[in-house]
Formats: C-alpha cells, structure tokens, sequence
C-alpha cells in the first residue's frame, strides 16, 4: 500500500480513539450533579491516559505517513 493510504488511515484511527475518549468522559461526567469545565477537564484526564496517548501516536504516525508519501513521489518524477 502506499504511504499516503496508510497515512490517512492511522489518521482515521486517531479520530476515533479521541472520539471515544471524549464518549467515555461524556459517559462519566453524566453521573455528577454539577458538571462545569474543571469537572469535565478533570474527568478527561482521570479517565485514563490510554486512548489519548494513542490517538496522539497515531496522528503523529499518520502525518508523518502522509507527508513522506507526497515527498517520495515527487522525488522520483
């Protein structure tokens, strides 16, 4: 496949795995009686580091997929 494809699919994957964290803190703020930005941010953090740290891994794979994709191509023409 080529490095623009995978790119962007790594891009994809990021998207949903910050989606999801923002779901699950959604899930857990629900419960609380008073929810103000402190109380969401605290949430979003507490709910675990995992999904955002994957996200952020693979948005960064994901860009740097894609920009090596356009330089290689425009190397060999």
């Amino acid at each position: 496949m080529e490095d623009k494809i995978i790119g962007t699919l790594f891009l994809v994957i990021a998207a949903i795995l910050i989606s999801s964290q923002y779901i699950v803190t959604a899930v857990i703020v629900s419960n609380l009686t008073y929810v103000g930005r402190e109380a969401f941010y605290n949430s979003f953090f507490n709910s675990g580091y995992i999904l955002f740290l994957f996200s952020i891994i693979f948005f960064i794979l994901g860009v740097v997929l894609i920009v090596r994709g356009f330089t290689i191509h425009k190397i060999d023409e």
